[in-house]
């Protein structure tokens, strides 16, 4: 299976209206879980570097066929951003989107898999979880289901938008999760 840009933009857009929708408390269905785990970022998809703007102004700044392709998604997610955010938290929002396109991917299951079941084969059963760079939450979610005796987790994530997703995510982990959507060289433990 090939990589679907607009697949993944949309999967993304679903998932940061569930996460900017939930309410403190309020029980997600398995729909909605799901919704959120599909969050991938925007590592790869160039097209968020476009403005806010017509098709026309696109075409003006070079967009590509598969750019404009992804147009009404982008729009979509603006629309989504602005109706959730005061002006200022919309700009830092889209600025950390355009600032992610090289560096945010999110990490494969199979890593933290691999990982937790070197612990358990090494007899290591954590009771506490601090996580640095969290994203939608993929380490927390394997931590938490490969070790039922945790305690607590403390997961720090910078990306506004992803922090959110993982806020979300994480009130259907059964462990309790404290999430700060900051840098880490500003977090407060």
């Amino acid at each position: 299976m090939g990589y679907n840009s607009q697949q993944k933009l949309q999967d993304n857009i679903n998932a940061i209206r569930i996460a900017l929708e939930w309410k403190q408390g309020q029980i997600l269905s398995n729909e909605q879980v799901a919704g959120l785990r599909r969050y991938a970022g925007f590592g790869g998809l160039k097209a968020v570097l476009y403005p806010n703007t017509s098709t026309e102004e696109w075409i003006k700044l070079k967009a590509s066929k598969e750019d404009l392709k992804l147009y009404p998604n982008i729009i979509e997610l603006h629309q989504l951003l602005q109706q959730h955010f005061n002006e200022a938290e919309y700009k830092q929002a889209i600025d950390l989107i355009k600032n992610s396109i090289l560096t945010a991917f999110y990490t494969p299951e199979i890593i933290p898999q691999t990982v937790l079941n070197g612990l358990k084969e090494q007899g290591i059963e954590p009771k506490n979880m601090y996580e640095p760079s969290s994203g939608a939450g993929v380490f927390i979610t394997a931590t938490a289901k490969a070790f039922p005796a945790l305690e607590n987790i403390t997961a720090v994530e910078k990306d506004i938008l992803s922090g959110r997703v993982l806020t979300a995510l994480s009130s259907s982990i059964p462990v309790p999760v404290s999430v700060q959507i900051t840098g880490f060289e500003e977090t407060s433990n």
